[in-house]
């Protein structure tokens, strides 16, 4: 962790609590009263945020992370959070992470972490600079089904978070344009060699998709839930099509055009205790299965 990586944080979490509201100058105030958290920290300690280092930090920002700090005619500044791709979502979601895989970092006293831990972190530097130096990679991939181990070779593009866990976004010899492989099943890594990288698109099949799974054909979906869980939903909107339909004292419905695949349906599960499946038909169709087999089950 470097005190430029922080101000650089700071300055996007700064914004974006008063998005369009502060000026340069209210930022850098805010910016400076953030770092006393950290003056007992040598490498992070900074006494001023002058106009030039935050101009610096907004460039290297647009160059980064393609976020832009925009400012209108009043010279307040605001962050547009309805990118086009889901990977600028991903990294503000992650960011405050990523700076913690560097043991340097020292939170504050008053930082309680989240006690459950991101698995495949043991692999994440070796698969980051194969995507860095354009490395292929032959590597040993655990089958939770089988219990074995497969040789599969690949050619990584990127890293991607999910809930706590990371993968990595690759080509391998199939016809499929790209697969995921999460960190904590790869057991050994092996550099073949260099490969030339190809024009993937990996934000499209993302974009109608919760999680990883892309499989599936994006509909409409209309699922209800009692006041608690809507008003939890409203607040921590689970997909970018969420939109309210209805709301009254007893239920809040909400339509999303979505895959309904394998992750979606897990993060609905989460709230099943108030959840109505509205529709498509075969959507209430899965869940009853589900739950169904669940019922089966705990007999």
């Amino acid at each position: 962790m470097n005190r430029k990586f922080l101000r650089m944080i700071l300055l996007v979490r700064t914004i974006l609590n008063e998005n369009g509201k502060l000026k340069v100058e209210d930022i850098i105030r805010k910016i400076e009263k953030q770092f006393e958290s950290y003056q007992d920290i040598k490498s992070l300690k900074m006494d001023k945020y002058s106009d030039t280092t935050f101009s610096n930090d907004k460039t290297a920002i647009k160059d980064s992370w393609k976020i832009d700090l925009e400012c209108d005619n009043l010279n307040r500044y605001s962050i547009n959070t309805e990118f086009e791709g889901v990977f600028q979502n991903d990294l503000l979601n992650s960011a405050i992470f990523l700076s913690s895989l560097n043991t340097d970092l020292l939170l504050p006293g008053f930082v309680i972490p989240e006690a459950r831990k991101n698995t495949g972190l043991e692999n994440f530097f070796k698969i980051s600079k194969a995507i860095e130096e354009k490395l292929e990679l032959q590597i040993s991939y655990f089958d939770y089904s089988t219990e074995l181990e497969k040789n599969k070779k690949i050619q990584p593009y990127r890293l991607k978070q999910k809930d706590f866990k990371w993968y990595v976004l690759a080509t391998d010899s199939s016809d499929v344009p790209f697969k995921s492989y999460a960190l904590e099943r790869i057991r050994d890594i092996e550099i073949v060699g260099k490969f030339k990288p190809k024009e993937i698109d990996f934000e499209t099949p993302f974009h109608n998709a919760i999680g990883m799974f892309t499989n599936e054909e994006p509909v409409k979906v209309v699922l209800e839930f009692d006041p608690r869980d809507g008003h939890y939903l409203k607040a921590n909107p689970i997909h970018l099509s969420q939109k309210v339909l209805s709301e009254n004292k007893e239920t809040i419905q909400f339509e999303f055009f979505v895959k309904p695949n394998e992750d979606f349906i897990m993060e609905i599960m989460k709230r099943t205790w108030s959840l109505k499946v509205v529709g498509p038909e075969f959507l209430k169709e899965k869940f009853l299965g589900l739950w169904k087999d669940a019922i089966e089950r705990n007999k």
